[in-house]
C-alpha cells in the first residue's frame, strides 16, 4: 500500500475534526443520563436498560454500516449517521420522558452513534498503510479524548445553570454543525479496487452470503473478536453506572465531572504514545499491557473510600481505556483484508456493542442485588480472561502481513 498523499491526509484529519462535537456529546451520556432517567422516576435497573437499548441498536447498524460501506462508500454511512443522531437530541427535548418513549430514542440516537466508528476506522485503513496504523488510529482516539475533556466539564455547568432541555437543543445544534462538515468537505476514500470487487459481488446484505463473509474474515479475528466481547461485557457493567457509584460515595455533580473529564486528558496523553508503541513494538504487546492494567484497576475500585483514591485508580483506568480503545481498532483491521475491511469492522463495533447491551443490562442487574462491588470483581475477572484468550489464540499481525496484504498488493 502506497503512502498517502496530502489531499488524504487532510482529508483525514477533517473526518476526525468533524467527530470532536458527536465525542463532545456522548462522552456525557453515561454521566448525564443516568442521573436524568433517574429524575424521570426511573430505577437503576431501568436505567440499564434503557442504557443498553442504545448499544443493542448499535449491534444492528454497525454490520449495516459495515456492509454499506463496502458497497455504497464509506462517506453516506458517516453522514446518514451524524446526522440523524444530531436530530434525535432535538427529539430528547420535546418528546414525552415514559419509559418507552426514552427506550425509543435511545434505539434511534444508539443505531445513529454506532455507525460512525465503523466508517471512519475503516477510512482510516483505506487511506494509511500498516506501518502508519497505529499513530492515525490514536489520532482518532485523540478527537474522542477531546470530546470527553469538554463534555463532562461543559455538562456539569451547563445542566447546573440551565436544564436537560437546553442541554439537549445545544447537543443537537452542535452535532449538526459536523453533518455540515461532513457534507462539504468530506471525501470518499474507499479503494478503487474495492469498488470493483464489491461491484462483481452486488450491492447491499445478502443473507445467503452473510455467513461467507463472517467466514472470510478468518480464525484469527474470530478468536480476537471473542476475546473482546469477554472484556468489554465485565468492563460496560461498569461505565453506565459509574456516576450513580460515585454517588453512593457523596461525590457530587461538579466533582463527577472531574473524573470524567480526566478519562479525557488519559486520553489525549496516552492514545499518542500508544500509537507510537503500536507502530514501534507491535499490537499484541501493547493490547496485553492495556488489559493487564484494566483487571488492576476494577480491583482497585473495591479498595477506595476518598475522593482522592478514586482519582488515583480513575486515571490509571483511563490509561488503559486509552490504550485499548486505539489497539483493538488497530488490531483488528491488520487483521482483516481490504476487500471486507468495512464489514470486517462492523462486525467488531457489532461485538462492542454488543457487549454493552449485555453489560449495561447485567451491571443494573447486579448493583441492585449485590453491589457496585461485584461488578468491579467481574471486570476484573473478564479482563484477565481476554488477556489469556488473546496471548494463546491471537498472533501479531505483522507475521501474517503477506497474507492479509496480498489481495491489495496485487490490486494496487
Amino acid at each position: 500500500m502506497s503512502e498517502p498523499t496530502q489531499a488524504q491526509k487532510r482529508n483525514y484529519y477533517l473526518i476526525v475534526l468533524s467527530m470532536i462535537s458527536m465525542f463532545v456529546t456522548t462522552s456525557t451520556i453515561y454521566m448525564v443520563f443516568p442521573l436524568f432517567f433517574e429524575e424521570q422516576g426511573m430505577s437503576i435497573t431501568q436505567s440499564g436498560v434503557l442504557i443498553s437499548v442504545g448499544t443493542f441498536a448499535g449491534i444492528i447498524s454497525s454490520v449495516i454500516a459495515g456492509k454499506y460501506s463496502d458497497t455504497h462508500g464509506r462517506k453516506p454511512v458517516l453522514l446518514v449517521g451524524v446526522s440523524v443522531y444530531a436530530v434525535v437530541f432535538f427529539l430528547f427535548a420535546f418528546a414525552g420522558k415514559d419509559f418507552y418513549t426514552l427506550a425509543a430514542l435511545r434505539f434511534v440516537e444508539g443505531f445513529a452513534f454506532y455507525m460512525t466508528p465503523v466508517a471512519i476506522t475503516t477510512m482510516a485503513a483505506d487511506i494509511f498503510p500498516s506501518k502508519m496504523r497505529g499513530k492515525m488510529m490514536s489520532l482518532y482516539t485523540m478527537s474522542n479524548g477531546v470530546g470527553q475533556l469538554v463534555g463532562p466539564l461543559l455538562a456539569g455547568a451547563f445542566l447546573a445553570a440551565t436544564s436537560y432541555f437546553t442541554y439537549f437543543i445545544f447537543c443537537g445544534a452542535f452535532v449538526s454543525l459536523s453533518a455540515v462538515m461532513i457534507l462539504l468537505l468530506v471525501k470518499e476514500t474507499m479503494p478503487d479496487h474495492v469498488v470493483e470487487h464489491q461491484r462483481a459481488r452486488g450491492h447491499g446484505i445478502n443473507i445467503k452470503t452473510l455467513g461467507t463473509d463472517v467466514r472470510s474474515l478468518g480464525r484469527y479475528v474470530a478468536v480476537f473478536l471473542v476475546a473482546i466481547l469477554v472484556y468489554r461485557t465485565g468492563n460496560t457493567m461498569v461505565n453506565p453506572f459509574f456516576s450513580l457509584y460515585l454517588k453512593t460515595l457523596n461525590i457530587d455533580l461538579s466533582a463527577m465531572s472531574y473524573l470524567f473529564a480526566l478519562r479525557a486528558l488519559m486520553t489525549l496523553i496516552f492514545a499518542p504514545i500508544t500509537g507510537i508503541v503500536l507502530d514501534r513494538y507491535g499490537r499484541k504487546i501493547t493490547f496485553l499491557g492495556g488489559i493487564a492494567l484494566l483487571a488492576a484497576t476494577m480491583l482497585g475500585y473495591r479498595q477506595v473510600s476518598t475522593y482522592e483514591h478514586v482519582l488515583v485508580i480513575r486515571a490509571l483506568e483511563s490509561i488503559s481505556n486509552a490504550i485499548l480503545v486505539t489497539t483493538t481498532r488497530t488490531y483488528s483491521a491488520d487483521l482483516m483484508r481490504p476487500e471486507i475491511r468495512g464489514f470486517g469492522m462492523g462486525l467488531y463495533n457489532t461485538i462492542v456493542d454488543e457487549s454493552s447491551t449485555m453489560g449495561s443490562i447485567l451491571g443494573g442487574w447486579i448493583a441492585d442485588k449485590a453491589g457496585f462491588a461485584t461488578i468491579f470483581l467481574i471486570g476484573s475477572v473478564t479482563a484477565a480472561a481476554c488477556f489469556v484468550i488473546t496471548l494463546l489464540g491471537v498472533p501479531e499481525p505483522s507475521k501474517l502481513k503477506p497474507h492479509l496484504e496480498k489481495s491489495e498488493e496485487v490490486k494496487t
